[in-house]
């Protein structure tokens, strides 16, 4: 490809004097100063063939605004060959659909063809809850428990459960809510996983509260209005008004209180 001469060399070419007798070698600072007073402002090529940096920054923003997880699990349902036990969650509607989602843990027994659904405000029956649960969209599948640790989670969400909603006095914020109950009955089933950081209400420990998170490899120091969180997977996440920032160390992500609430791999 011949590359066109820009724009500043030709300005040049036609601003300058012609000069007759011997040919004087100007000193760089003096060729500097003639090239800035005859280059004409142009602003088109230079645009097209070197963007600034404004550019790249509105590109970071537009990416970290959205958030985004890599290598999300499938929404199969895992076969009925063993039990198992499944943790969702999927965005309200508008205008909270980028900002806030709703936890369900659904469970199938070893043989059986429905699932069992625990949520708030109550337990029921379907077919199929990872690609057709009603009322919530773009689901994600967070983990997926298998085994004879499902059946210890099984047994636990059956005992637990039902409890905790009929004590339930609901708030929408700051809690406690749906991913109140999400966040306590994973640690009390010992199932560790992490809700997203876009799950408000999951953090809800009371007025002043602190314990161990729910993946069971940290701690955290929670209020209404300021929270931390610090733990070998978790990382750190720092919660202001029941908003999350921080860094998961496994998977590796930057944690965001946006989308799927994470820019970078997808919960494991």
């Amino acid at each position: 490809m011949t590359e066109e001469p820009s724009a500043a060399t030709s300005g040049l070419a036609r601003s300058a004097p012609s000069v007759s007798g011997p040919v004087v070698t100007a000193e760089p600072s003096v060729a500097a100063s003639g090239l800035a007073r005859s280059a004409p402002s142009v602003s088109g090529p230079l645009v097209r063939r070197a963007p600034g940096l404004p550019g790249a920054c509105a590109v970071a923003l537009l990416a970290l605004s959205g958030g985004c997880a890599a290598f999300p699990r499938s929404l199969d349902p895992p076969p009925n060959d063993e039990t198992t036990v499944a943790l969702l969650t999927g965005t309200l509607g508008a205008p909270l659909n980028d900002i806030a989602r709703h936890p369900w843990f659904a469970v199938r027994r070893k043989g059986e063809q429905e699932w069992r659904v625990y949520e708030v405000p109550s337990i029921g029956v379907e077919l199929d809850p990872f690609r057709a649960h009603s009322g919530y969209g773009r689901p994600i599948l967070h983990k997926v428990w298998r085994g004879a640790e499902a059946e210890r989670g099984a047994a636990c969400l059956e005992r637990e459960a039902s409890k905790w909603l009929a004590a339930l006095d609901y708030r929408f914020y700051p809690g406690p809510n749906s991913n109140t109950f999400g966040d306590v009955m994973l640690r009390k089933c010992g199932l560790h996983a992490s809700l997203p950081s876009t799950s408000v209400g999951k953090d809800w420990r009371g007025w002043v509260g602190a314990g161990v998170t729910s993946e069971g490899t940290g701690v955290q120091l929670e209020t209404p209005v300021l929270g931390v969180k610090l733990g070998l997977k978790e990382g750190i996440e720092v919660h202001v008004l029941g908003l999350s920032i921080g860094i998961d160390l496994w998977p590796p992500a930057i944690i965001l209180p946006l989308g799927p609430g994470r820019l970078g791999l997808a919960d494991r």
